[in-house]
């Protein structure tokens, strides 16, 4: 092998391997991250009435954005309720009542369609439970964890 054939070689070989280990791991399918340090997490429905991702955790505070794909047949919303609250007390709640109640909202998106949200995670680390509040979706099984660690 003639000298500049083996550093052709050798070039490809390093460069092959530069970009195997820029790529690294991604062991959360679901997650990305920005240079800001912001999170990027899409949710879609899975079986109709489950959401896929059912569990997600973030920093407190990290700025996070969360894309939501209706891949079911019907409409469905998704919202994040603030920690100790249930989807019962968002029933017969007044609008402005149940703003309060809600880390962010996505109002019912139309089947096959998808929306993204920007927020910023509680300050307060704890589990806080997201939701289809379309009537009878969480008690179908459309719940899911926003888990917020310090």
């Amino acid at each position: 092998m003639t000298p500049k054939r083996l550093l052709i070689l050798i070039s490809l070989t390093v460069f092959t391997l530069l970009l195997a280990a820029c790529g690294g791991a991604n062991n959360n399918a679901d997650s990305s991250g920005d240079a800001a340090g912001s999170k990027s997490f899409e949710v879609s429905v899975k079986d109709e009435f489950t959401f896929q991702p059912n569990a997600i955790t973030v920093q407190a505070g990290e700025e996070i954005e969360i894309t939501f794909k209706n891949t079911g047949s019907v409409n469905h919303s998704f919202v994040i309720l603030n920690e100790g609250v249930t989807p019962e007390d968002l029933v017969g709640a007044s609008e402005d009542e149940e703003h309060e109640l809600l880390v962010m909202e996505m109002h019912e998106i139309a089947a096959g369609e998808s929306s993204t949200e920007t927020f910023t995670a509680p300050t307060q680390p704890g589990d806080y439970t997201f939701i289809c509040t379309v009537p009878g979706h969480a008690q179908a099984g459309m719940v899911g964890t926003l888990t917020v660690t310090g």
